[in-house]
């Protein structure tokens, strides 16, 4: 609102801005309304907000008055009764002085009583603490007795519990040491049994062998003499013989061909064709035969070739087999020893791996005491600390400070106690600085510190050496006192500034009264050995000092536990890079073993492999064999046939050329005759040999069967079985080497297993020993501890009488020391004493007679007991409180003076606003009337109170109205304004009520503009305001609008540019435009166009034919709203014509 002001903008005028329906309201408002609203453009409400503020501070002015006045009578009746108390006050101050001189001395004797009381009780209790701190001493002892002896049987418990285990363990390997050699023990006897089986077997064996070679000798050279000379002769008698038959058959064949020739063919020379087809018939035959003759010959030679070869591989591998077979025993006996290496290095590592565990079992303890002193340490120092020291420790690291150069640690890390004696001086005199971080400068202390603050990890204090101020300090020359510095501890010369910020002004003193003399002479603390501190600022602390909660010791625990836990952990790693390097070469042994294993299994394969490949050529060799028999059984009847197949070529040739018969010749029939004889003689004879044959052949596969399926068969198992040569098995003898070697190993294994059971058992009665040992060292260890509980119980229960003994002396203490602080408290309390001759009266008095004169002084005291004691302070406050408000009153009367004047003004300023006002828009109003209707006029009426029924003449209205004050008449007489007008030069003048619609609007309009010319703005916004106008006031309207909107160079009538903004459907504002722009509305969506000025005038004519043509007779407002729901076939648009004194302007206002 504050910027629209100062655009120029009034609060007051509501139409600078003209909404649709403004023109109509203002159209039907009533003589009243048109007062309001002319009341707002005078900006009366202003004035009325500041009236009403004015009465309210009359209305709180009256009624402070009110209240001050009431006040004021109050306080006159109460210092009326006042001036009555005042004399009864005079007599009880006499006796009160009275009574406070007798309470004062009564008071002062009680004191003394308490004073002297104490004292005795601070004797007693000297007595009690010497006797209690003796107690404590003894009850210290026996705690670190018990400690001790609970430390011991820790370590004797972690001792038996290590032996338990190690007892349990040696039970596990006596029961395997056991099992072992029992198992060894069976395996032995077994393999001694395989052993003497196996020699049985080979005797057996040899004894078979030998009468096999018997038998088979008997057998080849019954075969080679007598059977298979009787087969060779019956097989050569049958092959002849049966080549004799077929050669006779052929014969027999190749005449009757020949005779059957001579009836097939008719002439010489198809028969000489056909046997030419028939010999060449014979001769791919024959060259077949010859093919596999020489096929079968170069197979022979390849055989005899290949038995040859694989003979001598054979050989070779057979010699092969012998060598691996001896590198195979060296082998075995190799890893034999790595074996027996291994063990023994497994057996040292066991002995290292116990000895590491029971390393281990004391670094835990070691660990463990190192935690219990850490923990001790840090409950010593505040919890921040100790967060912030752990921190540190990973800060440091982190940060890569220089350990000794920028950062030294703790102050209890860089000193060393003289004699274990100043312990407790030591820690008396430095306190917190104990926890206290050296380092080298200031630098190094924030950066650590930011650290700390950024990741929130506790909170130290810092000794930056390079900022450290210490004064140079003279120690006093006396033996009974010493510099704490330099005779108390060492260190390093490098942190001397740090140890003389803590330590430089301490002294350590004989005693307290020494400490307490030569701490206030030299400005220094003074501390005993016992740890008593005279502080140079006069304090004095001591009393008992528990050194088992000492931040000294605890650090030293700690600094001991991890010296020890540091040379535990060293031997530890010692001890585990020993048995490292032993499973190392346990590893490495086994590693070898297995090696030579693997190395032993590869070569064992390959014998195998080998034997299988000698046992594939000795197949071979066999099969090669057979097959030149065979082959060369087969060669000759392949030459038998060839030389048949010769024969019939060559009968065949002899026919050739011959001449052609139907019948044989005598000699061919008589050959003829003798062929048939002769084949029939051969098959007879065939048939008979046949048999002999059979029986020859028979007697041949006999014996080769008996020969070579079991008697030659038998003799290569037994062969094989001594020799080895058999894929996937052991020869017998193979097998008995391997039965003895494994029998030597297994002795060997039992023999060492037998030590091993024999060791075990040994060490299990040294460690049962050894248990019994430690459990009698536990039992006598409890027995001392229940001891040193039962002392501990008791000293407990003298230390808790000695307690409660303490309790009631300090009971009685505090009940003295708190009569002694009541008395005190109550001689505060009397306040100022009375003169002393008053007091001295009772000087002499006893308590008993001081008690009976104060019993009196009360007594007379209770007549004054409604006395007034503050009757003179509040007689003055009352008077000072009267005239205050009294000053008050006035200050009031004033103001509502003022401001009774303020309001008066206020009504005046707002009169003379609301008929400046109304006087301008007036006058606007008749010639903005004038310019729309220029044969008409207007004017506005003032209605007043004291317009009668009957009417009066409005010269009589006004002069009723300034008979007070002609040139600002009273507002409160108002009660409407009216408007009268007429569209003619004559004629009668009309009311609002009296005129149409469209008169009524322009009436409206023109009060708008008269309005506006009354308070001017720099742009107005009107929206349809000739929506209910006729064209010719639409004219007139637009006209105006152009006018009002260029600025006037008329010095009576000034007027600068004012920008207007109208929307509208009508031509007559287009036609006056400067500017015009469209506005279509689409899919929900509004869009601004720039059109020309026919272009808008075109659009408006178009749409006011539509609405003639569909005979819509509808106000603007309607079509409007028709149009924003948008049609199917077309969007309507809407124009804002805008009229500015700028044409060059191109924005665009809403």
């Amino acid at each position: 609102m504050s910027l629209l002001e100062g655009a120029g903008f009034s609060k007051s005028n509501p139409y600078f801005i003209v909404q649709q329906g403004k023109v109509n309201a203002l159209c039907t408002m009533s003589d009243e309304e048109r007062l309001h609203l002319l009341k707002e453009v005078a900006g009366t409400t202003v004035y009325d907000e500041k009236k009403e503020e004015s009465l309210a501070k009359m209305e709180e002015n009256k009624a402070s008055i009110e209240k001050i006045t009431e006040t004021l009578e109050y306080m006159e009746q109460r210092l009326d009764e006042l001036r009555g108390e005042k004399e009864e006050l005079n007599q009880y101050q006499k006796l009160d002085r009275e009574r406070r001189a007798v309470e004062y001395t009564l008071y002062d004797k009680e004191l003394r009583r308490a004073r002297e009381a104490l004292d005795e009780i601070e004797h007693q209790r000297n007595e009690e603490v010497d006797k209690l701190s003796n107690l404590h001493e003894e009850v210290r002892n026996i705690h670190d007795r018990i400690l001790s002896v609970q430390a011991n049987l820790k370590t004797k418990s972690n001792s038996l519990r290590r032996n338990t285990m190690y007892l349990k363990t040696l039970e596990k390997d006596k029961t395997a040491s056991m099992t072992l050699r029992t198992r060894l023990e069976l395996e032995v006897k077994e393999l001694e049994e395989q052993l003497q089986q196996g020699d049985e077997l080979m005797a057996s064996n040899k004894r078979e062998l030998k009468k096999l070679n018997l038998d088979i000798a008997k057998a080849q050279k019954e075969l080679e003499e007598t059977i298979q000379p009787a087969y060779d002769e019956a097989k050569s008698t049958m092959a002849r013989m049966i080549h004799e038959r077929d050669e006779a058959r052929k014969q027999m064949e190749g005449l009757y061909a020949k005779q059957g020739r001579g009836r097939q063919f008719r002439t010489k020379k198809q028969r000489d064709v056909h046997l030419q087809a028939q010999i060449e018939e014979l001769r791919l035959a024959k060259s077949e035969k010859e093919d596999m003759l020489h096929e079968k010959q170069d197979k022979l030679s390849s055989l005899r070739k290949s038995l040859a070869t694989e003979s001598k591989e054979s050989e070779q591998k057979r010699n092969d087999l012998q060598e691996k077979s001896k590198v195979l025993q060296d082998l075995k006996k190799t890893i034999d020893e790595k074996r027996k290496t291994r063990n023994e290095m497994a057996d040292a590592r066991k002995a290292q791996w116990k000895s590491l565990t029971d390393l281990s079992d004391k670094v835990s303890e070691a660990k463990e005491s190192s935690r219990k002193a850490l923990y001790d340490m840090r409950k010593s120092m505040p919890r921040a600390t100790s967060m912030g020291l752990d921190a540190l420790k990973h800060i440091v690291m982190q940060e890569k400070l220089a350990v000794g150069v920028q950062y030294f640690g703790l102050v209890v890390e860089n000193f060393e106690l003289t004699d274990p004696k100043y312990q407790t001086a030591v820690e008396v005199a430095a306190q917190n600085s104990l926890f206290h971080i050296i380092v080298d400068t200031d630098a190094t202390a924030a950066k650590l510190m930011n650290r700390l603050e950024r990741e929130r990890l506790g909170r130290v204090t810092f000794l930056p050496l390079n900022q450290l101020k210490v004064d140079n300090v003279r120690y006093p020359d006396s033996a009974d006192v010493a510099p704490l510095m330099e005779q108390c501890i060492t260190f390093d010369p490098v942190v001397r500034r740090a140890m003389e910020h803590v330590f430089a002004r301490k002294l350590l003193a004989r005693s307290v009264d020494v400490a307490s003399t030569w701490s206030g002479r030299s400005n220094m603390d003074a501390i005993t050995l016992d740890g008593d501190l005279c502080s140079r600022r006069g304090a004095l602390t001591g009393g008992f000092v528990d050194v088992d909660k000492s931040r000294l010791r605890a650090h030293q625990d700690l600094k001991l536990a991890e010296e020890t836990l540091r040379q535990l952990e060293k031997e530890q790693r010692e001890m585990k890079d020993k048995s490292t390097a032993a499973d190392q070469q346990v590893s490495n042994a086994m590693a070898e073993v297995q090696r030579l294993e693997a190395k032993h299994a590869n070569l064992s394969h390959l014998m195998s492999r080998i034997e299988d490949e000698v046992k594939k050529l000795e197949k071979a060799i066999e099969r090669n064999t057979k097959q030149i028999k065979q082959i060369e059984e087969d060669i000759p009847s392949t030459e038998v046939q060839i030389t048949s197949l010769d024969g019939q070529i060559r009968r065949l040739q002899e026919e050739m050329g011959t001449e052609l018969t139907e019948s044989l010749s005598e000699e061919e029939q008589a050959l003829l005759e003798e062929l048939k004889g002769t084949q029939a003689r051969l098959d007879s004879e065939i048939d008979d040999h046949n048999q002999v044959l059979e029986e020859a052949t028979i007697k041949r596969q006999k014996l080769q069967s008996h020969l070579e399926d079991n008697l030659i068969m038998r003799r290569n198992e037994l062969t094989e079985s001594s020799s080895g040569i058999r894929p996937g098995e052991s020869s017998a003898s193979t097998m008995l080497a391997k039965t003895k070697e494994d029998l030597e190993y297994k002795k060997r294994e039992l023999e060492e297993a037998t030590q091993s059971a024999e060791e075990v058992e040994e060490q299990l009665s040294e460690v049962k020993n050894t248990d019994d040992s430690l459990r009698a060292e536990i039992s006598s260890i409890k027995n001392e501890l229940d001891k040193l509980k039962t002392q501990d119980a008791k000293y407990n229960k003298d230390l808790e009488e000695a307690q409660q003994d303490q309790e009631k002396l300090l009971n009685k203490r505090s009940m003295c020391t708190q009569k002694r602080e009541d008395y005190m408290r109550k001689i505060q309390e009397l306040g100022s004493l009375p003169p002393a001759a008053e007091v001295s009266v009772f000087a002499k008095k006893s308590i008993a007679a001081l008690m009976k004169n104060l019993e009196k002084i009360n007594k007379d005291l209770k007549k004054y007991s409604h006395v007034n004691k503050k009757a003179f302070d509040q007689f003055v406050n009352f008077s000072e409180q009267r005239d205050a408000l009294i000053k008050r009153k006035e200050e009031l009367d004033e103001g509502g003076l003022k401001v009774k004047e303020l309001i008066e003004s206020l009504d005046r300023k707002k009169d003379e606003a609301i008929n400046r006002t109304f006087r301008g828009v007036s006058a606007h109003f008749k010639d903005v009337f004038k310019e729309l209707v220029p044969n008409g006029a207007g004017e506005l009426i003032m209605r007043t109170v004291m317009d009668d029924v009957d009417g009066q003449s409005d010269e009589d209205e006004e002069a009723k109205l300034t008979k007070k004050d002609p040139g600002n008449p009273d507002v409160s007489l108002y009660r409407g304004v009216g408007i009268k007008v007429r569209f003619s030069r004559v004629g009668e003048n009309f009311m609002m009520s009296q005129l149409s619609g469209g008169q009524k609007a322009l009436v409206a309009m023109g009060l708008i503009f008269a309005i506006q010319r009354c308070d001017p703005a720099p742009f107005y916004l009107f929206d349809e305001l000739d929506q209910a106008l006729d064209s010719t006031y639409r004219a007139a309207v637009a006209s105006l609008i152009k006018r009002q909107a260029t600025p006037s160079d008329d010095p009576n009538d000034p007027r600068e540019s004012t920008q207007f903004i109208c929307s509208t459907f009508r031509p007559e504002l287009v036609a006056a435009a400067n500017r015009c722009f469209g506005i279509s509305h689409q899919n929900k969506v509004s869009s601004l166009h720039l059109l020309t000025k026919n272009d808008a005038l075109h659009f408006i004519a178009n749409l006011m034919s539509e609405e003639e043509a569909v005979g819509e007779v509808t106000s603007m407002a309607t079509s409007r709203a028709v149009g924003s729901r948008g049609s199917s076939e077309s969007a309507k648009r809407r124009k804002i014509s805008e009229k500015d004194d700028d044409d060059q302007s191109s924005q665009v206002e809403d």
